[in-house]
């Protein structure tokens, strides 16, 4: 007895990404949510993200451009990154995090570990490693001199 196993040409990294569609109200509502409260302008942005406009949607287009996050039937890449970043840079934990987004704690869990598994992967481009040469500023300062 023989098995002919038969696999698909299409491979993973070359599905398409699922353009973002308005589902519900609650998806609109999200949206504009992040329209009026967090991209509204700069110092709004970076009061609710601590990130300014620019670099943040330079950052997601970065995550995009690689296919590390992908926009999904709900939620795009930047409202993805934007409530990642609102979750860490406020401290908040995920239900209070959802209320803001209108979205369960758990969604927010979930794409809280998409968003940090993404920015693990650019560790290499983003993260440098400490130096251990002394600054001079600081090498011959008494102040600094045990």
């Amino acid at each position: 007895m023989s098995a002919l196993v038969v696999r698909s040409g299409k491979s993973k990294s070359r599905t398409e990404c699922i353009s973002y569609g308005l589902m519900d109200e609650t998806d609109r509502v999200r949206r504009q949510y992040f329209e009026d409260k967090i991209w509204k302008d700069d110092a709004t942005c970076l009061n609710m993200l601590r990130l300014g406009r620019g670099p943040f949607f330079r950052f997601c287009q970065l995550l995009r451009d690689r296919r590390l996050l992908q926009d999904t039937i709900h939620m795009s890449v930047e409202q993805q990154v934007g409530t990642f970043l609102h979750t860490v840079g406020h401290n908040v934990r995920d239900e209070p995090a959802g209320d803001n987004f209108r979205i369960t704690g758990e969604v927010v869990s979930r794409y809280f570990k998409k968003v940090i598994h993404a920015i693990g992967e650019l560790r290499h481009e983003l993260i440098r490693e400490p130096s251990l040469a002394t600054p001079t500023k600081i090498e011959g300062n008494h102040q600094w001199d045990p």
